[in-house]
């Protein structure tokens, strides 16, 4: 699976402020702090005390039921703590501290800030003075005052409604009594006047006599005879029944005429009075008790309270932004100038996007597969990196051949490997790539068009000094046949190898001659593929001119190589105006899936016998 593609462009503030962005943060927070510093040495100390208000009426035992808004009694309490009774206060409290400190009312209103959020109940104290200790004394001082005041107005305002509750129950207890007195007058009265009536009294008086006379019977004695047994007996029974007949008589009167008057609607109205009354009167005596107790409870009307700890120089926040603001921009150009400058590339995939070129192959770094050679396609061929090197030689055969041209002409035949700068490995990759190609079959011819380094032909000749190159051709002193010396080669292909040369030039006018690109032109009627060596693009002016004699060019990307230096080297090849086949991205880390190679590779080498290759990787 390819890995992601990474963007190359242009670093943006984000990014580069994103990549260093500890570094940056630090640098903010550093220059905040030179913010506060500066803001402490020129501004005045603020302190600042919070505090957390209630209606002491809405937060008792027992609700009261209390409509007023608790906004309103917010801003209440704002006026209280900015009024002078506090101030006059909050200077005595300042005077008793230990040094004292010395302020008066008009100092205290002029340096005190009382502001309440309109959403909640927190008020917030801010006191400025000249010193930390001053600011912080005066502004807890505030404070307390005020709870002290609230605390005096609290129990004021009980007192108060204890007295006035006071004086409703004894009117309350005065009035039950006048109503109790008028019931008992009512029945009374009806008593009197069923106890003066003529019927009632003659019945009274028979009833006495009646008794009267029970009380007279004498018992008859023992030696009386049964018939005055009987008489006596007869007598008091007559009596008896008399009295209670009598009497039953003047209990049912007495009981109707109690009843009509408890039925009787002026005395049920009375009735209700006094019964309402007893219930107000209940109520009003229970709610003496809560009040009573509300007293106890009651607070100044602060839930919470947190003093004042710290002074802070006033506008520090203003200097401790601004600060961290000039941070932030001095930062983040410093990140911006770091990422332009160390932009490098880190996957095989980069380069893509910016070289607008597909990826040939990533040849792994030799060192870590443990080959000393600069060829491993010849001296370690069944390793990682001359595996790579035969996926760049297949991939310009492909291009070379699709899309099919009309006769089977190939699409191109020279191919002029091309890199930014030193040290990226464009020879090792040329001289590596052309002996994957002769091994595959082909017939190829290496051009070392790299005058000031001939590097290449000492990678493929060794020791051998080539006895002519180009400059003998186009001089006419040698024959082509005669320059090109053939390169030893395991594969069925050839490989040849066209030096410099011993005749004299520049470089610049050299590769500018009709002469050459003559030469140059032949060469491709004659090999299957033509690789160029070039020096690099940007270090060497003729590289320009060179590049315009081939047909296609590979480009050489090492990994970690500056990205800049890769966007200048895609810029001067559309300059030139020349195709790109691709690129292959050299030094690549060695993959885990790059390290050991499968059965297949003996039918690639021709090795049947051989199996499985593994790689063992460099330890870190």
């Amino acid at each position: 699976m390819a890995e992601p593609v990474g963007t190359t462009s242009e670093p943006t503030v984000f990014t580069s402020v994103w990549r260093y962005r500890w570094l940056v943060l630090l640098l903010a927070i550093a220059f905040a702090g030179l913010g506060w510093l500066y803001g402490s040495q020129i501004a005045d100390w603020t302190a600042k005390a919070t505090l957390a208000v209630e209606d002491p009426r809405s937060s008792n035992l027992f609700d009261q039921g209390f409509d007023d808004a608790p906004e309103r009694y917010v801003q209440a309490q704002v006026a209280i703590i900015e009024s002078r009774a506090v101030a006059r206060r909050t200077a005595e409290i300042a005077s008793e501290q230990n040094p004292p400190v010395i302020v008066t009312v008009a100092d205290i209103q002029s340096g005190l800030r009382v502001s309440a959020s309109s959403a909640s109940d927190i008020v917030t104290l801010a006191y400025s003075a000249e010193t930390q200790r001053e600011a912080i004394t005066v502004a807890n001082a505030v404070a307390i005052s005020y709870q002290e005041i609230g605390r005096l107005a609290a129990d004021s305002n009980f007192a108060a409604a204890l007295e006035e509750l006071d004086g409703s129950i004894a009117s309350l207890q005065a009035e039950i009594v006048v109503l109790e007195t008028d019931i008992s007058g009512r029945q009374q009265a009806m008593l009197i006047a069923l106890d003066t009536d003529p019927d009632r009294i003659a019945q009274q008086a028979l009833l006495d006599e009646l008794i009267t006379e029970l009380h007279g019977l004498v018992p008859p004695s023992s030696s009386a005879s049964v018939a005055r047994f009987t008489q006596f007996e007869n007598e008091l029974a007559i009596l008896t029944l008399r009295i209670n007949t009598i009497s039953t008589t003047l209990a049912q009167e007495r009981a109707a005429a109690l009843a009509l008057e408890l039925d009787d609607p002026e005395r049920a109205a009375l009735v209700q009075l006094r019964t309402d009354a007893n219930q107000r009167l209940t109520d009003l005596q229970a709610r003496r008790d809560q009040l009573a107790v509300d007293a106890d409870l009651a607070s100044n009307g602060v839930v919470f309270y947190s003093p004042a700890e710290i002074a802070v120089p006033s506008n520090s926040v203003l200097y401790i932004v601004l600060g961290a603001i000039l941070g932030f921009v001095i930062a983040a150009a410093f990140a911006v100038r770091l990422t332009s400058k160390r932009e490098r590339f880190t996957s095989r995939n980069e380069p893509e996007l910016l070289l607008n070129a597909r990826l040939l192959a990533d040849v792994p770094n030799f060192k870590e597969e443990r080959i000393d050679s600069g060829l491993p396609v010849v001296d370690a061929p069944t390793s990682a990196s001359a595996e790579s090197f035969r996926f760049v030689s297949a991939s310009i055969a492909l291009q070379q051949d699709w899309p099919s041209r009309e006769g089977g002409q190939k699409n191109f035949k020279s191919v002029v490997t091309m890199s930014s700068g030193l040290s990226e490995g464009k020879t090792i990759v040329t001289a590596n790539t052309a002996a994957a190609a002769a091994r595959a079959g082909h017939k190829v011819l290496v051009v070392d068009a790299d005058f000031g380094n001939q590097r290449i032909s000492e990678l493929l000749l060794g020791n051998t000094n080539p006895r002519a190159g180009m400059t003998d051709v186009t001089a006419g002193t040698t024959g082509f046949a005669d320059a090109v010396i053939e390169v030893d080669n395991a594969g069925t292909g050839a490989l040849h190898l066209l030096s410099r040369g011993t005749v004299s030039v520049q470089a610049p006018d050299f590769f500018a001659s009709q002469d050459t690109a003559a030469l140059f032109n032949s060469i491709t009627k004659v090999y299957d593929l033509v690789l160029i060596d070039a020096p690099p693009l940007l270090r060497v002016a003729y590289a320009t001119t060179l590049a315009r004699l081939a047909d296609r060019a590979m480009i050489v990307i090492a990994h970690g190589e500056d990205t800049q230096s890769a966007r200048e080297l895609s810029d001067q090849l559309a300059l030139v105006g020349i195709p790109s086949i691709g690129y292959v991205y050299n030094f690549a880390p060695l993959r885990s899936e790059m390290a050991v190679s499968a059965g297949s590779m003996a039918d690639t080498l021709g090795e049947h016998h051989a199996t499985t290759h593994s790689v063992t990787l460099r330890p870190e």
